[in-house]
């Protein structure tokens, strides 16, 4: 019994955190590929400047202000299923570790999971989700920065990677038109000229020309 709460916690739990935390990759993860006649195909990937991780997790409770009063009194969802599997972990721990009777072990691990929970699981909760709900900057901003070439240039267009907001991207890239003619491979360094941020894409010259 004490194993069927816990799994009802853990999967509680990744339910709620899996919908929020796929916002997170959307922010250019870089799902571009090049076809064999050299042409760049890119799915676009979703922005974090929509639903937040944060967001997810309201939706979960009514939004009708006529229930708030009522609301603000009873244990979030995620509060729940996170002292269920803490309570199911500390309860079967108890009955097989210490071959405590189901009883006793029911009863001793009731204080254990609300302390985990309060003290540990809800600050490293909000923590994450601070973190996951913070937009990116504009595209924009972008123009001006180094980037590197992830592939073989083709007819002037490719993938490159560059750095926004501390962690490295890849983006579809088109040389300058007066660059289009000159061969660039991977590795190769580029300074990125313009960003078209509706196609999430950029236009790039070749670092010292």
């Amino acid at each position: 019994m004490f194993l069927i709460l816990m799994v009802i916690g853990l999967v509680g739990l990744a339910a709620m955190a899996i919908p929020a935390f796929g916002h997170g990759h959307g922010a250019l993860s870089g799902h571009g590929t090049l076809s064999g006649h050299g042409g760049v195909s890119h799915a676009g990937p979703t922005s974090l400047g929509g639903s937040t991780g944060r967001g997810a997790l309201q939706q979960l409770l009514p939004a009708d202000p006529a229930h708030e009063s009522r609301l603000r009194f009873l244990p979030s969802p995620r509060a729940v299923f996170s002292v269920l599997a803490l309570y199911g972990a500390f309860a079967n721990a108890a009955e097989h570790a210490f071959h405590l009777p189901a009883l006793l072990a029911a009863l001793s691990a009731a204080l254990p999971a609300l302390f985990v929970e309060w003290a540990l699981v809800r600050p490293l909760w909000r923590l994450l989700f601070r973190v996951q709900g913070a937009a990116c900057t504009p595209l924009e901003q972008l123009v001006l920065s180094e980037a590197e070439a992830v592939v073989p240039f083709r007819n002037g267009r490719g993938l490159v990677s560059t750095v926004r907001d501390g962690r490295r991207v890849q983006l579809v890239a088109s040389l300058r038109a007066d660059q289009l003619a000159l061969p660039v491979r991977v590795g190769d360094r580029l300074v990125i000229e313009d960003v078209d941020a509706s196609r999430e894409s950029v236009t790039v010259t070749v670092l010292g020309d």
